[in-house]
């Protein structure tokens, strides 16, 4: 027997495989990939924003464009992806609106992103303005509205990624309008990226009627798409949301998660291994059950570039499955602790360097000051009308002059007028043309004044175009004061039968029970301008290099007092406002504290934290600053009709003597409507301090727009 037959016969009796048979290979190693998620950037680049976000240790100073390239660098693996779930390029900052959000834009490109999502905002100017912000096209003039040199003194080029959403479709064809997915490649794997939009984006002020096209729910859209990412034999998925949610723990916690996108991750397929969201301006890192039970991540990552979120998965080299029990999350804080990025920063300086520039260039000579008020007639209302009608060429226009930056926000002096000076006056918000009846037209009238009686009292103005005019005689009583045969349009008087076409701001129909007209969300055949107020007005300036300020006398007043007037409670004696303080367990940030629900205004209002997210129950508390006999509580919910967060549904009005012991004295619960509530007290109530807690709100939230004190009778 040769010798080699002989060693593997012994080798056989010891159950080891010899001869010309192959050892097994050693199996081939997971591939590993890195997803980055960036949500809501809203062209927050510079450093100097004083952004922040409560961190383990306390407040941690964070974001600037040059610093989150430096963590980007930082954290990025091999098979990384740069995922966006959309907002990025339009907001708020001068330094980036000015410039056609193309800064914004030239960084994302330097950050090397791979993928977007189209939000709500991308439609702020509508579909054709997204596609201009990928392909590069020029709108209006060049160099003045759009196509301005870049950093490195190139044109603008649009993006070097696309934008997608598989549930934004052309209801004719109901195709998608934007790419669904996008593939990518990670080693010999593929891995999908699903994209879908915010589903409200129709009802959102800036992108008001979404191009004509329907967005579709979240579930049923991202499942179509996986269906045709696994056809296709990807079968590692990756779903990119602007849709969000809230939870209770800091950025990178999962405490108590609520919301949409967690509704949606738990109905969405398990082919689905990662789910990205946005929107809403919060942060979480949740491990999130799908259909079969198995958990996979459901991220936000904040706002602002404050946070950068991650994702580490590991894919099976033979099939392309993520292996779940590898999978890892992470959300970054974007600290200032690190070398900022030097290129990023230099993009960053020439653009903040371009726009103090910009601010001092002169675009025309005003002969006269262009007043301004928000509760009488203006030249600057008066010219912002015109320039409403002329861009919308509507029958007339009515533009309210209380609604602040998005609308009119300012007035101007005789003389040489720069940009900047300018650029403030009139706001962002789209142009719309509304059909309403003459008699919709009285009543919007009739809306500036609402009755003092419960909290928010308002003296409002709408600024009207010249061939518009009319008389309100302040003696008669609120909701009686304008005489139809006293609206004048192109001296005609108002036919309360006819029906007009109304140009005003797109927040109008939106929200103008919010804001006390709600008489303009009673239209039809909504026609939206293709420019907003601002650029409009800009180019008015700029194309009138001497202009004249237009006259007053739009608007007669019949001065007079009002006889009294009782509210939906019957007569009531209330505290002024300015005889109490208010203080809160929580507020959402500065704008939204205590005192705004004691300020006699309906459009501001105390609302508990959002983040992080302050569950229920919180309350606001009242210091009447000496013991009084009260009456009732009366409650001004949130106002915005269409966001029902933070209106308190069940509530505990509790009353103390020292502030530090209280006592409840009613409970009870009010429906979800706008209307004011009632919290009517037990007979001789005395106290100081009155404390509202609300115990069950609109999404786990507290808000109040306004708060008064009924007095008991003879008090």
């Amino acid at each position: 027997m040769p010798v080699r037959t002989r060693i593997s016969s012994v080798l056989a009796l010891l159950g080891l495989v010899v001869g010309t048979t192959a050892l097994p290979a050693e199996a081939a190693a997971p591939i590993p990939v890195q997803i980055l998620s960036l949500t809501d950037l809203h062209g927050y680049l510079s450093e100097t924003e004083n952004l922040t976000i409560a961190g383990p240790s306390g407040t941690q100073q964070v974001g600037g464009a040059g610093y989150l390239k430096a963590h980007l660098d930082r954290l990025r693996k091999p098979n990384s992806f740069l995922i966006g779930s959309g907002d990025q390029f339009s907001g708020w900052p001068d330094y980036t609106q000015a410039f056609a959000n193309e800064p914004t834009i030239e960084v994302l490109n330097a950050f090397g992103m791979d993928f977007d999502v189209a939000g709500n905002h991308e439609f702020d100017r509508e579909f054709p303005f997204l596609r201009r912000m990928t392909t590069g096209a020029c709108y209006g003039k060049p160099g003045f509205d759009s196509c301005f040199k870049d950093s490195t003194g190139r044109n603008f080029h649009g993006t070097d990624y696309a934008y997608h959403a598989a549930n934004i479709v052309d209801p004719r064809t109901k195709r998608p309008v934007l790419p669904p997915y996008w593939i990518g490649q990670a080693g010999s794997q593929r891995i999908g990226f699903i994209g879908l939009g915010f589903p409200g984006t129709p009802t959102e002020t800036l992108s008001i009627e979404g191009s004509g096209f329907e967005f579709q729910g979240l579930v049923d859209a991202a499942n179509r798409a996986a269906a045709e990412l696994k056809a296709q034999g990807v079968n590692a998925i990756v779903v990119s949301m602007h849709e969000g949610g809230q939870q209770g723990g800091l950025y990178d916690e999962c405490k108590n998660p609520t919301g949409p996108i967690f509704d949606a991750a738990r109905a969405m397929s398990p082919d689905i291994d990662v789910i990205l969201g946005g929107h809403w301006h919060t942060a979480f890192n949740c491990m999130i059950p799908d259909p079969n039970g198995v958990p996979r991540p459901v991220l936000e990552a904040s706002n602002h570039g404050r946070v950068l979120g991650e994702v580490n998965l590991e894919l099976d080299p033979a099939t392309g499955d993520v292996i779940r029990s590898k999978t890892t999350a992470t959300n970054h804080a974007v600290t200032k602790d690190v070398t900022p990025d030097p290129g990023v920063q230099k993009i960053v300086k020439y653009w903040m360097d371009k726009w103090t520039a910009r601010q001092q260039e002169p675009l025309t000579k005003l002969d006269g000051d262009l007043d301004f008020a928000r509760t009488a007639e203006s030249r600057t209302g008066n010219l912002v009308a015109d320039l409403y009608k002329a861009e919308a060429d509507g029958d007339f226009a009515l533009v309210p002059a209380d609604l602040g930056v998005d609308v009119i926000a300012a007035g101007l002096e005789a003389g040489t007028v720069t940009y900047g000076e300018a650029w403030p006056v009139a706001g962002i918000s789209p142009i719309t043309t509304l059909a309403m009846k003459g008699s919709t037209v009285e009543a919007v009238l009739e809306q500036q004044w609402i009755p003092p009686a419960y909290g928010c009292s308002r003296l409002s103005a709408l600024a009207t175009s010249a061939n518009f005019r009319y008389t309100y005689d302040l003696g008669r009583p609120v909701g009686d004061r304008v005489d139809p045969a006293k609206v004048l349009i192109n001296g005609e008087p108002l036919q309360l039968d006819r029906t007009y076409r109304v140009t005003t701001s797109a927040a109008m129909p939106l929200h103008g029970t919010q804001y006390g007209y709600p008489g303009f969300q009673q239209y039809t055949n909504l026609e939206r301008a293709p420019r907003m107020g601002q650029e409009v007005f800009l180019n008015y300036l700029r194309t009138h290099p001497l202009l004249k300020a237009p006259d007053l006398g739009r608007v007669t007043a019949i001065p007079g007092t009002p006889p009294p007037a009782d509210g939906p409670f019957g007569p009531l004696t209330l505290l002024p406002q300015n005889e109490m303080t208010a203080t809160a367990t929580s507020q959402g940030s500065s704008a939204y504290s205590a005192s705004a629900a004691i300020d006699g205004s309906c459009t501001t209002m105390w609302h508990s934290n959002w983040s992080p997210h302050a569950p229920l129950p919180q309350y606001i508390t009242l210091d009447l600053k000496t013991p009084r006999a009260i009456e009732a509580l009366v409650y001004t919910p949130r106002q915005d009709a269409d966001v029902p967060n933070g209106r308190i549904s069940s509530y505990d009005v509790q009353t103390s003597t020292d502030g530090t012991t209280f006592t409840s004295v009613t409970k009870g619960t009010w429906d979800g409507t706008v209307d004011a509530k009632i919290a009517r007290f037990p007979a001789g109530t005395t106290a100081r301090y009155v404390r509202l807690v609300g115990l069950a709100g609109g999404a786990d939230y507290a808000a109040a727009t306004e708060l008064n004190i009924a007095l008991a009778p003879a008090s």
